[in-house]
């Protein structure tokens, strides 16, 4: 099935987010070396590719949109260890931005890493000068959802498929049930 997709609009975001309080996290820029790899395989392996993949998958994933800039791509950890990332793809074309694999190990969801995370992606945005950006994701993430909305995040409703799918995802999420 399709991924969603969430829109962003500098227009619809009045001005740039304050910087989110880590707390005991620590949110750095990714710096290319085979340890920060070793540490972002590690985070996506849960949920995004259900397997460890190899530098080659990294590679695949992270230039696909072209050079990779180092201080849009995010690495969260607590005492050392890997929690989450995030990454921001810029086209300074059409100052059109790509929020692209967003992860969180399990035993770090639910504690606002996620929310962090988007605010900063957020901010990455307004210092990059995008004035749009978006993101995909899958129905079933739903507290990956209502985060994206919180940062400022919302649906791109491109036919009716898609309208029915939002339509259940926002019921879901007004009611907190499990989707």
């Amino acid at each position: 099935m399709e991924q969603l997709v969430m829109r962003w609009s500098a227009e619809r975001t009045p001005e740039i987010p304050d910087a989110p309080d880590w707390g005991e996290f620590v949110c750095r820029t990714f710096d290319g070396s085979d340890e920060d790899i070793s540490k972002w395989l590690d985070i996506v392996q849960y949920g995004l590719t259900d397997k460890v993949e190899d530098k080659a998958f990294f590679k695949e994933c992270m230039y696909e949109y072209g050079e990779l800039e180092f201080d849009k791509f995010f690495i969260v950890e607590k005492d050392g260890k890997a929690a989450a990332t995030l990454a921001v793809i810029c086209n300074y074309d059409t100052l059109d931005g790509y929020i692209h694999m967003v992860a969180c190990k399990p035993e770090f969801r639910g504690l606002g890493i996620g929310t962090k995370m988007n605010t900063e992606a957020v901010r990455t945005l307004f210092r990059a000068g995008m004035k749009t950006a978006y993101l995909t994701t899958d129905d079933f993430r739903i507290p990956a959802i209502k985060s994206y909305l919180r940062a400022g995040f919302y649906p791109d409703i491109k036919d009716e498929e898609h309208k029915a799918r939002w339509d259940a995802v926002m019921e879901t999420i007004r009611e907190n049930k499990p989707f």
